[in-house]
């Protein structure tokens, strides 16, 4: 089935192939464990689910689709059917394309210098 994969390592977007082994999504998006994120009524994006506890990251947005936090790692674009099961994702290329903004390491560390420093305050 077709996917769509997100890699913000060279920041490209580009359509893959996913047999529906879950086990390939590992392979896909490169980690040892995933969570999936509902972006909309029937499209999902699998992600790194310890992204953010790795050093040396790189991060992306989905733009226009309500989640404003960045995503860490690699990102996985399928749908699913009624039954929950994950199907090839019914997004183009290149609306994918327009709606994934990569973002510079420097904007998530001061991100996280602003809120240690809250929390420091609170």
């Amino acid at each position: 089935m077709r996917v769509i994969l997100i890699n913000p390592f060279d920041e490209t977007v580009k359509e893959a192939v996913y047999g529906g082994d879950y086990r390939e999504i590992y392979d896909l998006i490169e980690c040892t464990t995933f969570d999936c994120v509902s972006l909309t009524s029937n499209e999902d994006l699998y992600v790194d689910d310890e992204g953010l506890l790795k050093d040396n990251q790189r991060y992306f947005r989905l733009l226009g689709t309500g989640i404003y936090n960045p995503f860490a790692g690699r990102g996985l674009l399928c749908s699913h059917n009624d039954e929950g099961e994950t199907t090839g994702t019914t997004w183009e290329l290149e609306r994918v394309k327009n709606m994934v903004e990569f973002l510079p390491i420097w904007v998530i560390l001061v991100k996280q210098v602003m809120l240690l420093g809250l929390k420091n305050k609170l």
